[in-house]
C-alpha cells in the first residue's frame, strides 16, 4: 500500500533543531516546522540554517498559550509577535518566505478540545473526536459562546492577514465534510503522540508508553488509508528527538513518501 504525507513539526527551535533538519536533509524530506516566539526569540540560529537547508517555517503563537484561555486580542498579539520574528528569519536566511502558515499550540483553535465542531459532522464525529483526544493533550468539554466566537475572528483573522492553508489536496472524506477543510490554520491528519514519550507525560495514564506502541499507532492509523495524502504531527522536543527520529525513520521503512511543503 502506498502512503503519502506531508510532515510537519511544532516547537521549534531547540537544541535539537540542527538533528532533526540534519536527519531529513540526509532523507530528502521537506518538513514544516511551526517555531514558539519565545524560542525563536531567544535562538533564532537554528530556525534560519532550517530555512537555508529547504525547511519551511510556520507560526505556533509566541508563548504556547491555549488560545482557549486567552482574549482574541492576546491570541492576535502572539501570532504578530511570532511572524515578525519569523519574517526576521527568512531575511537572514536571505530565502524568500512563499506563504504564512499558522498551528495553534495544542490545536486549541479557541475552544479548546473542541477542535471543530463535532456535532457539525455526525456521520464522522467517532472517528474525529479521537483524532484529537487521542493525539493531543486536551480535554473534549464542550466550549463557551464566547469561545466560539473568538475562534471564528481568530480565522477571519488568519484569512484577512495573508496566512495560507496548507495542504489543499487532502481528500478524507471526514476531513472534507467537517470544518478542517475550510480552516485556514494547520490541521493534522495523524499525530505521531510522540510527546507522550517525554518523562513528565510518562508518569500519567496517556494510552501510549513505549516507542513500539506508537510503532503499532503508525501501521494501525497511518499505513491504513492511502486514500489520501496524511498530514503527520510530530515535535521537536530535547527530550524525545532520537524517538521522534525513530518514528520518521520507521514511517520511511514503512514506504511512507514524505511530499515537499506546497
Amino acid at each position: 500500500m502506498f502512503v503519502s504525507a506531508y510532515l510537519t513539526i511544532d516547537d521549534s527551535p531547540t537544541r535539537k533543531t540542527a538533528d532533526l533538519v540534519r536527519f531529513l536533509v540526509e532523507h530528502d524530506i521537506q518538513a514544516l516546522f511551526f517555531a514558539r516566539g519565545d524560542f525563536l526569540e531567544l535562538d533564532p540560529q537554528p530556525v534560519i540554517d532550517a530555512i537555508k537547508q529547504g525547511m519551511v517555517i510556520g507560526n505556533h503563537n509566541y508563548s504556547h498559550t491555549r488560545a482557549s484561555q486567552m482574549s482574541y486580542a492576546q491570541c492576535v498579539g502572539e501570532i504578530e509577535r511570532t511572524q515578525a520574528l519569523i519574517d526576521v528569519a527568512y531575511e537572514e536566511a536571505g530565502v524568500l518566505q512563499e506563504h504564512k502558515y499558522f498551528r495553534f499550540p495544542h490545536m486549541d483553535r479557541g475552544a479548546g478540545g473542541w477542535v471543530i465542531d463535532y456535532d457539525a459532522a455526525p456521520e464522522y464525529k467517532d472517528h474525529l473526536m479521537p483524532l484529537f483526544a487521542d493525539g493531543l493533550n486536551v480535554s473534549l468539554d464542550k466550549p463557551s459562546q464566547v469561545q466560539i466566537e473568538n475562534k471564528h475572528r481568530l480565522q477571519d483573522y488568519l484569512k484577512n492577514n495573508g496566512y495560507s492553508k496548507p495542504f489543499q489536496d487532502v481528500s478524507f472524506d471526514w476531513y472534507q465534510n467537517s470544518e478542517m477543510a475550510s480552516a485556514i490554520d494547520a490541521m493534522y491528519s495523524f499525530s505521531t503522540s510522540d510527546w507522550m514519550l517525554s518523562q513528565r507525560h510518562l508518569a500519567r495514564d496517556w494510552p501510549y508508553k513505549t516507542l513500539e506502541d506508537l510503532q503499532g499507532k503508525i501501521d494501525k492509523e497511518l499505513l491504513s488509508d492511502s486514500t489520501s495524502p496524511h498530514i503527520v504531527l510530530a515535535h521537536d522536543q530535547e527530550e524525545i528527538c532520537l524517538k521522534t527520529l525513530a518514528l520518521i525513520g520507521y514511517m520511511l521503512d514503512k514506504g511512507v513518501e514524505f511530499l515537499p511543503i506546497k
